[in-house]
């Protein structure tokens, strides 16, 4: 008895020490992050973030002012070109607090809440594709070329994939209130994830899940009124700033920017987007009987960057969660070689060996259609209705 007793106290200890020496352990891995980004926010040329970090002070005047903007970013002595938010109201409104912050104090903490959301996601997305431990997820992550450029420069679109995994679990374990409320945080940049939301709009209609769009339409709702009564004049604001995005004739580093670029003929941009969106009406009328958010929905989502009109390398982060999924249950080896070969484009863009040869960020362009191709030849998706419905000696000739 005395035995039992003893073992049992040394157990306690042992786990009280695990518990502390972990504790310590990821406060000393967030300090070192902190100071890491900190240090970076001096020396990096350019931020995304300063136009969110500037956008919080200027909220309650005009977040979107051509003049307003440089000049504040200037007074806080960030010496890089001005930019201008296009970030929607109801999304600036969850960046307010970085606001009450020094720029390279909010630089700091959003990089780390970036890290740790990033490395969140792909545990997650691990354990439920996969049932055995393995470090593949945290080394696929950081390896990944988005997530190095996302982190360089503080780009929100980390919030849309923690919202897209965010309803991705609620709404398998039905919990609607919370999976509508995610969404949120997706409508942040909808032009990046628009196959993704209409999917859940299809899914919420013919499952009738109504729950999820009225926790959706709420969320937005109160995000908006909350963004009303700091600024009245916010929307009329935002739609102006619309305006002028529309009317941009640059092009993006994506397929339908490579199609512009080369034809000359800006509709063409809009192709892919096109194609998309009959694709999912397609994929939607196949599997809508037994449709997994696990299994279709990342796919959706991949397919939603891989085709948007509007999006830049950094938007790419949303290929991370099939891509995990594809390397746990796919062929690894013809996996890691087009992941391999896909990443070393943007090895070969943030050394700067691309621009050293005249080439800026459309030299990306393909990298959305390459994580998909590492999806579908990993998993076999072109063969793989076809050879479940054969015989095993069947399918050995296909093979």
């Amino acid at each position: 008895m005395l035995t039992e007793e003893k073992s049992a106290k040394r157990q306690n200890r042992h786990m009280r020490f695990q518990t502390l020496f972990t504790i310590l352990l990821v406060g000393f891995v967030c300090v070192v992050l902190f100071s890491a980004a900190f240090i970076a926010a001096h020396a990096l040329p350019i931020q995304d973030f300063a136009q969110y970090w500037a956008a919080a002070h200027l909220f309650s005047q005009d977040p979107y002012s051509m003049q307003l903007t440089p000049a504040f970013e200037r007074s806080a002595g960030i010496v890089a070109a001005p930019l201008v938010t296009k970030t929607p109201p109801w999304a600036i409104v969850l960046l307010l607090p970085f606001g009450l912050l020094g720029y390279h104090s909010a630089f700091a903490l959003w990089t780390l809440m970036s890290v740790c959301i990033v490395a969140g996601c792909s545990k997650l997305i691990w354990q439920n594709v996969s049932s055995q431990p393995s470090l593949a997820p945290a080394l696929l992550s950081l390896l990944f070329g988005p997530t190095v450029v996302l982190l360089m420069l503080g780009q929100f679109t980390i919030f849309v994939l923690l919202g897209a995994i965010l309803f991705w679990v609620t709404a398998n374990k039905r919990r609607d209130w919370m999976a509508g409320a995610s969404l949120l945080l997706v409508v942040g940049k909808p032009h990046i994830a628009l196959l993704f939301l209409l999917a859940v709009l299809l899914w919420t209609i013919r499952y009738k899940r109504w729950i999820v769009l009225i926790s959706g339409a709420l969320s937005l709702t109160a995000a908006s009124l909350t963004a009303l009564a700091i600024n009245p004049h916010i929307f009329g604001q935002f739609w102006i700033r619309t305006i002028l995005v529309v009317n941009e004739t640059e092009s993006y580093p994506n397929f339908g920017g490579m199609l512009y670029l080369i034809s000359g003929r800006h509709t063409l941009a809009l192709l892919p987007q096109f194609a998309g969106c009959i694709w999912l009406l397609i994929y939607w009328r196949k599997h809508r009987h037994n449709w997994d958010w696990q299994q279709h929905g990342l796919i959706v989502l991949l397919v939603s960057v891989a085709c948007s009109y509007y999006s830049y390398p950094y938007d790419e982060i949303l290929a991370l969660p099939a891509l995990i999924a594809a390397f746990a249950k796919g062929d690894r080896r013809v996996f890691l070689t087009i992941f391999a070969l896909t990443d070393l484009g943007y090895g070969i863009y943030i050394s700067g060996i691309a621009g050293h040869f005249g080439y800026g960020y459309m030299f990306l362009w393909w990298t959305a259609t390459g994580w998909l191709l590492a999806c579908i030849l990993a998993q076999n998706r072109i063969f793989g209705p076809q050879l479940s419905a054969v015989t095993p000696s069947a399918r050995s000739q296909l093979r």
